[in-house]
């Protein structure tokens, strides 16, 4: 009868609307108990007693409890959950299953496993599960579902299963499928299989999907011809392999592991321009003047039969043109052609400096791997020449394709960067004013040929350009024509990797419609989400296996020194990228100088002073030693080498 009773119950809103409430974010601390983060920068403690209805990350809302001077806090209300899908490690307690999610480690769940998992589990397997109920929610004890099973703990791959499945990536090439077959007596397509084309890729590399043919004409004008696999020759829109390729949006390419878009039969051998085997391709024939403009009027597309006469590798050809080394090929016909693909690559560096953007020459940093897929050894090294060769002709293609594209398509799939986000232009003005750079204000840095002006004028200045980087807008993917900031381009579309990536993979279908004079297919909105959300969950699975990896490399050189790079600076210290092997770590301020009053440190400005005099800024090398590894979060702890 009292339950139902309305006073009784405006009693009760009365109170809980006159209780002093807050909102924030679950901290929780190693000895049991916690600490709510609101908004506006508060911390209330959360005793170990409440803390068993929450957990580490856990958004919620409750009340607070005077008691003297302390102000405690009880969650009641759970407003979003740290833990929806999560990876976990199976444990057993007297034989009950139970498991230990990745984020939260000082926490068991009990659990059931789905009637899909066929594996019987074992202790410390990795697996997948979804949290079914909540204390706050469900009004029950934490409870969950395993939904997946992801890897032995001892399996040699199950750091890059793991990551895998964390990010919701495949980790196996698509299962062989029905495809179609090209057929050799195709008269939509020419016979280029004269043409000594050439490949010029990774040693190791089987995805292959460029081949390069150069000349040059009485009046020097230079004849480049690029042909780029067809996978679309193979594959039918909206077929089950193309549903399974737009899904994946991507190959994976993660340390020592990769993952095809495309089944292998087709990624690896059918598509793949290999040395001497025929293969469907779509050719572009681009004429480039001395002076390295693209003479777009005479570029022409075609679907052609073509076959690679050899395949040279990055290393191979560029002791050759630097080191003047046999590249080990009886076509000299090759030789000659690298040797104006070098002129050209040169001619369009520089016609790339003065009327668009370069690209920075960062080193990449490589992996090795023993038998059993141990780390023994990382290899620094920096953009070769037939690295920058390449680079080049793609880039020439691109541009030949992006000019028809905007003159004869309604559409396509187009990689766009829109400079400096809007909220930062005050930032960007007053960092340019503090360099004495003027003559910017906010509608001309969002201009295209303002920023590319800016960029031009700071090229030269290493930390004014890193410092400005911060502010930049990610790129993105659309389907009208809008310009490419970063690279300096007014459009810029890509169609030369259509076996790793779905969106160029399109965009030959739009290019083979209007070779064939068909209409061309309208696309699905839903396609550049895909796109986006897959290539973000690429990078993070490949930031995490690579910081896992460092930190297996560095666990036995605790106290050894390291020279490393300055990269970013916040209020409790500063990134830095350890230079030879590439490994990102964290400086605390602590560990830069031992008198915490006496260091100011401003991410703003990019420097850190000691006792009011400039010690470090961005981009300055120090040498660091290794204070810590922290191998289950992927983190690695550095200080300033004493002598």
């Amino acid at each position: 009868m009292l339950q139902n009773n309305p006073l009784l119950a405006q009693l009760k809103q009365q109170l809980h609307s006159q209780t002093p409430r807050a909102e924030g974010v679950v901290k929780a601390h190693d000895k049991g108990y916690g600490f709510l983060e609101t908004d506006n920068k508060k911390s209330y403690f959360i005793p170990a007693s409440q803390m068993k209805n929450v957990l580490d990350g856990d958004k919620v809302s409750g009340i607070l409890i005077e008691n003297g001077e302390k102000t405690s806090f009880e969650p009641d209300t759970l407003i979003e959950p740290a833990l929806n899908t999560f990876l976990a490690q199976v444990t057993f307690s007297n034989k009950a299953l139970e498991i230990i999610p990745e984020s939260v480690s000082n926490r068991l769940i009990k659990c059931k496993v789905s009637n899909d998992i066929e594996q019987k589990l074992q202790e410390h397997d990795w697996v997948k599960a979804k949290l079914v109920s909540h204390p706050l929610r469900d009004k029950s004890g934490f409870f969950a579902e395993i939904t997946q099973f992801v890897a032995e703990d001892k399996d040699i791959n199950a750091l890059w299963l793991i990551a895998l499945a964390k990010y919701n990536l495949e980790a196996s090439a698509p299962n062989e499928v029905i495809w179609n077959e090209p057929e050799n007596t195709d008269q939509s397509r020419i016979d280029l299989t004269d043409v000594d084309f050439f490949t010029i890729d990774g040693a190791e590399t089987q995805d292959m999907d460029d081949a390069l043919s150069i000349t040059q004409d009485e009046q020097g004008n230079y004849i480049l011809q690029v042909a780029i696999a067809d996978p679309s020759a193979y594959i039918n829109e909206e077929s089950e392999i193309d549903t399974i390729a737009c899904s994946r949006s991507f190959s994976t390419y993660l340390p020592g592991f990769t993952i095809s878009m495309l089944p292998e039969s087709l990624a690896n051998k059918l598509c793949s321009l290999k040395a001497n085997e025929k293969r469907p391709a779509l050719v572009c024939k681009i004429v480039i003047n001395p002076q390295g403009d693209i003479c777009y009027d005479a570029t022409q597309f075609n679907l052609a039969w073509v076959e690679s006469k050899a395949k040279l590798s990055y290393e191979g050809v560029s002791n050759f043109i630097d080191h003047d080394e046999d590249l080990s090929i009886e076509i000299p016909n090759i030789q000659s052609q690298l040797k104006l693909l070098l002129q050209l690559a040169e001619i369009r560096n520089n016609w790339r400096y003065e009327n668009a953007l370069l690209f920075r020459d960062n080193p990449d940093y490589y992996f090795i791997f023993d038998n059993n897929r141990q780390l023994i050894n990382i290899k620094k090294q920096t953009k070769l020449t037939a690295h920058k060769m390449v680079e080049e002709a793609m880039v020439i293609a691109n541009q030949a394709f992006t000019d028809i594209l905007q003159k004869q398509l309604p559409q396509g799939i187009f990689n766009i960067h829109a400079g400096f986000e809007s909220k930062y232009l005050d930032v960007v003005i007053k960092i340019l004013s503090e360099n004495n750079i003027e003559g910017f204000d906010k509608d001309r840095l969002s201009s295209f040929e303002g920023y590319k002006a800016l960029r031009q004028l700071t090229e030269k200045n290493q930390l004014l350009e890193y410092r400005l980087r911060r502010y930049q807008s990610p790129a993105d993917f659309a389907f009208e024509a809008n310009p490419h900031f970063g690279l300096g381009f007014h459009a810029y579309a890509t169609w030369t990797s259509p076996i790793r990536k779905y969106g160029d993979l399109l965009n030959h279908r739009l290019l083979k419609s209007m070779i064939n004079g068909t209409s061309p297919t309208v696309l699905d909105s839903k396609i550049l989400s895909i796109m986006n959300k897959r290539r973000r969950a690429t990078r993070l699975a490949e930031r995490e296996v690579s910081n896992k990896l460092y930190c297996q490399y560095l666990q036995d050189k605790v106290g050894q020194k390291f020279a490393a790079e300055i990269i970013d600076l916040n209020r409790g210290g500063a990134k830095v990228r350890l230079t030879d092997i590439g490994a990102v770590a964290f400086l605390p301020a602590s560990l830069i100088h031992n008198q915490r009053n006496e260091l100011t440190i401003s991410p703003e400005n990019g420097y850190i002073k000691i006792k009011d005099e400039l010690a470090y800024q961005l981009l300055d090398t120090v040498d660091v030693t290794i204070n810590e590894v922290k191998k289950e979060t992927g983190s690695i702890i550095v200080g300033i080498a004493r002598e």
